[in-house]
């Protein structure tokens, strides 16, 4: 499947110390930036394991033609300048289906302006390049290695919460981490339930001591808050991705209740005269066997579209097909679940462990 390689850029393009041409540059000493023509030969003939920290890390996991790469680059003169580099050596040498670059803006060498404005504006482009990858049917993945090492851990947790790959390499062992997709289980409910708060504090700034008697009536959104030294309170970086997140990968579905009825009383079927495939019997034990499922009866509306459809999905009710083509059983299954999420979650488990 080809991948959308989201990656952050530093400087080890420019201040890698070994044989380039441009190894005494010194941006802190006013050096001008080297010439572009100049670098973009070298990188070119280059081995992208030495060249910077970012061809070290794609290298390393075979970046190919079909992947797109979007790198996310500082608001500083080095980061833009590597940034631009780099586009320039996958779109027109390595050859990559599509490749763009993205300026963190805030993101830069003032403490202020990176804590409070920078890293949110990181989340908020590390997820619409998530979004811009599921558009186009590309496999996210998160490649951390450059920028700045606030960044790196802040990807890494983003990767956790968003079931994205991230890649890093160690800088003292030159080896590739990979971190896998974590189907890990955390609460994006307790924010979305405090989403009014989210999105007031974040709507303009806000008062300190407003934010404050806000706060006291539900403490724990404390640690998400800061407050700045123009007397107004924000959310924090952290407050900013748990928020962002949530918003993204939506409530958990959570299973539905049991229906406590015996099997047999689920079953509407027995009365019903027509055509039955061969193993019906079996397959509507299965489902009343289900513990959300409350009943199982005969509905022509199972005919048309997938195996298993959503006929309601407000009250949980499912349509489901059984048997060859031609010859198939439509039952219209009722169920526990309420709502779309719980109802497409119920859905899932009849298409892959049912059928």
């Amino acid at each position: 499947m080809p991948r959308l390689l989201i990656t952050t850029v530093g400087t080890s393009l420019l201040t890698n110390r070994d044989d380039r041409p441009w190894a005494e540059w010194n941006g802190h000493a006013g050096d001008p930036l080297p010439d572009v023509t100049l670098v973009d030969r070298w990188l070119a003939e280059s081995d992208p394991v030495k060249a910077s920290a970012e061809t070290n890390t794609l290298e390393s996991i075979d970046v190919r033609e079909a992947d797109h790469v979007r790198f996310l680059h500082s608001d500083t003169p080095e980061g833009c300048y590597c940034s631009e580099r780099l586009q320039r050596f996958y779109a027109d040498v390595a050859g990559c289906r599509e490749v763009d670059g993205r300026s963190l803006t805030a993101l830069g060498y003032s403490h202020a302006s990176f804590s409070q404005k920078g890293l949110k504006i990181l989340v908020d482009e590390a997820i619409q390049a998530v979004r811009h990858a599921r558009k186009k049917s590309l496999e996210s993945v998160f490649c951390a290695t450059g920028g700045f090492k606030a960044e790196i851990a802040f990807l890494n947790l983003m990767g956790a919460l968003l079931e994205v790959e991230v890649y890093y390499i160690h800088e003292q062992f030159r080896e590739i981490v990979r971190l896998p997709r974590l189907p890990l289980a955390w609460d994006a409910d307790w924010v979305l339930q405090r989403e009014s708060f989210f999105e007031w504090i974040d709507e303009e700034p806000r008062g300190s001591l407003e934010v404050e008697n806000r706060l006291k009536a539900d403490p724990e959104l404390r640690p998400l808050v800061e407050t700045a030294q123009d007397g107004y309170s924000y959310l924090n970086a952290a407050g900013n991705l748990l928020f962002n997140v949530a918003r993204e990968v939506g409530p958990r579905a959570v299973w539905p209740k049991p229906v406590p009825l015996p099997l047999g009383d689920k079953n509407g079927l027995s009365s019903v005269q027509h055509h039955r495939p061969k193993g019906w019997e079996d397959f509507v034990r299965r489902l009343c066997g289900v513990d959300c499922v409350s009943r199982v009866s005969y509905d022509q509306a199972a005919y048309g579209g997938e195996s298993v459809k959503a006929l309601d999905q407000a009250n949980g009710v499912l349509a489901v097909r059984y048997g060859p083509v031609g010859k198939e059983l439509p039952f219209r299954v009722a169920t526990s679940a309420r709502g779309a999420a719980q109802t497409e979650l119920v859905k899932n488990y009849f298409a892959n462990k049912i059928l």
